[in-house]
C-alpha cells in the first residue's frame, strides 16, 4: 500500500500543468488545508480551490525531495516553483496526504513559509494583499 500511495502523491505532484484534473484524485469527503488558512472540504470545492491557485501560475514543479510512507499516510519533502508575472516563485513545502485503499487522498495538508511566500509574490509584482481571504480565480486581461 505505500508504494502504491507514494506513487498517486507523485502522480498528483506532476499534474498541476492539468490543474483542471487535480480534484480526481480525491475522495468525495476529502479535506485539503493549506495550513494557513481555512480547510477545503469535498473533492468538488477541492478541485476548484487548486484550480483557481493554479490560475495565478504556470510553469509549475513541485520536486519531491524526500517522500516516506506508512500505512495509508504519505510525508513528502518538496521545493514546490512556479511562475508568476515573469518571476519564479520557489517554496520549500512539507505535505502530508492521507489515502484510501485505492490511492486516492481523504486528506491532504501542506506546511510552509506563508510569510515568505507572499513576500515573493509580492516581488513579483502581485497585489497578495487579499490572500489570505480570498480563494478566487484572478481576474483576466
Amino acid at each position: 500500500m505505500g508504494e502504491q500511495n507514494e506513487q498517486a502523491v507523485r502522480d498528483f505532484l506532476k499534474a498541476w500543468d492539468e490543474p483542471k484534473n487535480l480534484g480526481d484524485f480525491f475522495t468525495d469527503d476529502a479535506v485539503f488545508q493549506m495550513m494557513a488558512r481555512d480547510p477545503v472540504h469535498g473533492r468538488e470545492a477541492i478541485g476548484e480551490e487548486l484550480a483557481n491557485q493554479a490560475a495565478w501560475a504556470a510553469n509549475f514543479d513541485l520536486a519531491v525531495l524526500n517522500i516516506a510512507s506508512d500505512g495509508n499516510v504519505v510525508l513528502v519533502e518538496r521545493l514546490d516553483s512556479f511562475d508568476m508575472n515573469g518571476a519564479t516563485v520557489k517554496v520549500p513545502v512539507v505535505g502530508v496526504f492521507e489515502c484510501d485503499t485505492t490511492g486516492k487522498f481523504t486528506a491532504w495538508r501542506d506546511y510552509f513559509d506563508w510569510d515568505g511566500m507572499m513576500q515573493q509574490v509580492t516581488n513579483a509584482g502581485i497585489d497578495a494583499s487579499a490572500a489570505d481571504t480570498e480563494q478566487r480565480t484572478p481576474p483576466r486581461d
